[in-house]
């Protein structure tokens, strides 16, 4: 149902199971609470049916992604205070050390952000093999010498997984395998680490561990057991010939046993064509296979440098090029294990295509995921907890209490978990760790909400300046609850404030009874789950009065403006990364992005300049010109026979508008780049000032023609 929900398809689809009702014979959003009989209220505009359907199936979205990532994950070993996870990117990364997430993860060879669905953010981290204490969950296992990150944020918040390929179990280690180990590794200390050759027994196996087909068979009358067993008889042949001996009605032909082959669905001709053509496909991979292990020009040899000085000079740019090529191979080997896991999930078909996309790597993508990284992905609720002692009717004697009675003492052990604020990595309400606001606090959270309550006696109240930061800290709460074991009613004025819409107090009667008041200023909705002048039990109490406060703490959210759940403010934070961050590559572009995230040098780049985007294109480093005009020159050059001078040329143009760059620096440059003969050329502004017409006639009395060309002729 949340599927169909989330996804937007009709009940109709399955017509036998639970079918989901329309907006209008569910419930009406327009109806009064103060009046539920009245009949004339309006129809549901189309806008607030729209916005209706929109909640409900974000609602839907959140709920899947919530069971999903929490259900049998939640709390987990850090606590409930911690529901997202707070690794980020650049986490146990080798020369990255930052405290928060910076534009040196786009420059990382061995990390890639994706973006899989228009709710959810993928980051792909591979990272070496980390030395954690007893080996962590890979102990004893033949596992690789590197480890991927797989970092997922969505609508229920961050989750991290830490995947490594799994080779061998200790316990399947055979003598056979140990030999090829071994021989596989005089092979590598011969050839370099580069080399990939494998032996063929690896490959295809030991054909002698091939069982053969049984020989001899046992008299058809005598049943095969252990006692009359041997190394050359077939157990189950001779089970099948004595079945069918002994109970001829289980034959389905009387003139072919049960240990019979059936006849082939095809002729006899085409299954033995059908088997040549498998063995001989076997003989020539084997035969290829022998070749290609002992061919010089598949082994994989380490790149040198020229041995002479000459050698040396007359290639100035040869070492760039190693540089180039090794720095190439480093980046490809660093993001191995991301593709492979990105193959093995699915990821990279093209069906999948339409929903998986690449982020441009910008600063605003940084200050977007810090964004998402510091939203909570579910409800926040601070209330505050005041002690009222006999005799107590002013602010300075109530908030100077430090403590109270064992009463009162137990309601709050039972009202929340207490926590230490320093080392505290939930929400705190505006409480601060370094202990002017106090040590501790009660706490209490679940996969859904989370809520802290400031209690008055837990913080200092010894001095005035003391005293008047725990009035801003109680002050600031919209829900109050007010232990009172004074004779008199507490009243709303003792602690003056704007806030406390909502104002729960509690006066012990004996007996283990307690009585219970809730007044609610006029502008708060009714909610519950206590009502006014409550009798409760002790035993009880606690929480009552914490799931009415968490209530009442939502019905006052709801009258404010523009007021948005949580996950519907993460929904539109990953709305804006999708939105404005998606990079629209082809798929030939995204794939090589997904075999290396950093871009590889262009030929046509010069060598020695930078590059200055941080996008996920490709990553050319010299200017973009040049290969345009290339291009242009090679397809735009026409031979005639009557080409002018070049003082011509140069004269028509510049009674066009047009002026070239005559630096001989400059034309010297793009001429020892061997990419376009064409000098620098700028458009001024006097083309605007020249008649269409007659530069229309101008340019076919006189056609641009090549400088190559003139230069030549001189």
């Amino acid at each position: 149902v949340l599927y169909k929900i989330a996804t937007g398809k009709a009940s109709a689809d399955n017509p036998g199971g639970l079918t989901q009702p329309s907006l209008n014979e569910d419930f009406d959003p327009n109806i009064l609470s103060d009046d539920l009989l009245d009949k004339s209220s309006p129809s549901l505009s189309p806008s607030k049916n729209y916005q209706c359907q929109k909640a409900i199936t974000l609602c839907a979205k959140t709920v899947l992604a919530h069971l999903v990532t929490h259900l049998g994950h939640f709390p987990m070993a850090i606590g409930a205070a911690r529901l997202s996870s707070l690794v980020v990117e650049h986490d146990d990364v080798p020369n990255l050390t930052s405290d928060e997430l910076s534009a040196n993860i786009f420059s990382a060879p061995n990390i890639q952000l994706f973006m899989l669905t228009e709710n959810v953010i993928a980051s792909l981290i591979e990272l070496p093999v980390l030395d954690l204490p007893g080996g962590g969950v890979t102990a004893g296992l033949s596992t690789a010498d590197k480890q991927v990150r797989v970092l997922l944020r969505d609508l229920s918040g961050k989750a991290s997984w830490d995947a490594s390929i799994l080779y061998r179990t200790p316990d399947t280690d055979t003598p056979e395998e140990t030999q090829i180990e071994t021989e596989t590794n005089a092979i590598q200390s011969k050839w370099g680490p580069m080399s990939y050759i494998q032996p063929e027994s690896f490959i295809m196996g030991n054909a002698t561990n091939l069982p053969q087909r049984a020989m001899r068979h046992r008299p058809p009358n005598l049943l095969p057991d252990v006692s009359n067993s041997a190394p050359d008889l077939d157990q189950l042949d001779d089970l099948l010939q004595y079945l069918g001996h002994t109970s001829p009605e289980c034959l389905e032909n009387f003139d072919r046993k049960l240990n019979e082959p059936a006849a082939p669905p095809l002729s006899i001709e085409i299954e033995q064509e059908a088997i040549a053509s498998v063995i001989n496909q076997r003989n020539m991979e084997v035969e290829e296979n022998r070749v290609m292990q002992f061919a010089d020009s598949m082994l994989g040899q380490p790149i040198s440098r020229p041995n002479s000085r000459s050698e040396g000079a007359s290639s100035p740019g040869y070492d760039t090029s190693i540089q180039q090529i090794s720095s190439g191979i480093i980046e490809q080997n660093a993001f191995q294990q991301c593709r492979l896991l990105f193959s093995q999930l699915g990821l990279a078909g093209w069906e999948r295509r339409q929903q998986l996309h690449l982020l441009n790597k910008t600063e605003r993508l940084l200050r977007e995921l810090r964004n998402l990284d510091s939203q909570r992905c579910r409800e926040t609720h601070k209330v505050a907890v005041i002690y009222v002692a006999p005799g107590q009717e002013d602010k300075n004697s109530i908030l100077s209490n430090q403590g109270g009675s064992g009463a009162y003492e137990q309601f709050l052990a039972a009202l929340a978990w207490e926590v230490e604020l320093e080392g505290h990595t939930g929400f705190l309400g505006g409480l601060q760790r370094q202990g002017s606001t106090g040590l501790t606090a009660p706490y209490v959270a679940t996969s859904f909400s989370e809520a802290i309550f400031h209690v008055a006696t837990r913080m200092p109240g010894d001095t005035p300046e003391t005293v008047l930061n725990k009035t801003r800290h109680l002050g600031n709460d919209e829900v109050h609850i007010v232990w009172s074991e004074h004779c008199r009613d507490y009243r709303r004025d003792i602690i003056p404030t704007e806030f406390c819409d909502i104002l729960i107090t509690i006066y012990p009667l004996g007996n283990n009874l307690n009585r219970v008041t809730v007044n609610c200023k006029p502008d708060v909705p009714h909610f519950g789950i206590l009502f006014h002048e409550a009798i409760v039990e002790s035993n009880i109490l606690a929480g009552l009065v914490r799931a009415t406060a968490i209530c009442a703490s939502r019905a006052k959210r709801t009258t404010l403006s523009f007021y948005q759940q949580y996950y519907e403010e993460r929904s539109l934070s990953l709305e804006t990364v999708v939105t404005k961050h998606k990079h629209s590559t082809t798929y030939e572009d995204f794939i090589s992005r997904v075999y290396s995230p950093i871009a590889t040098p262009s030929p046509f780049c010069v060598s020695g300049s930078t590059s200055s985007g941080a996008g996920d294109g490709p990553a050319c480093t010299g200017n973009p010109s040049m290969l345009a005009a290339a291009l242009l020159d090679s397809h735009g050059h026409s031979h005639k026979p009557n080409q002018r001078n070049d003082s011509k040329f140069r004269a028509s143009e510049a009674a066009r508008g047009v002026w070239f760059n005559n630096n001989p620096d400059v034309s010297q440059n793009v001429e020892s780049t061997s990419i376009s003969p064409r000098p620098l050329k700028k458009i001024s502004s006097s083309l605007k000032s020249v008649p269409r017409r007659s530069l229309r006639q101008e340019v076919q009395e006189s056609p641009p023609e090549s400088p190559q060309q003139s230069t030549r002729k001189k």
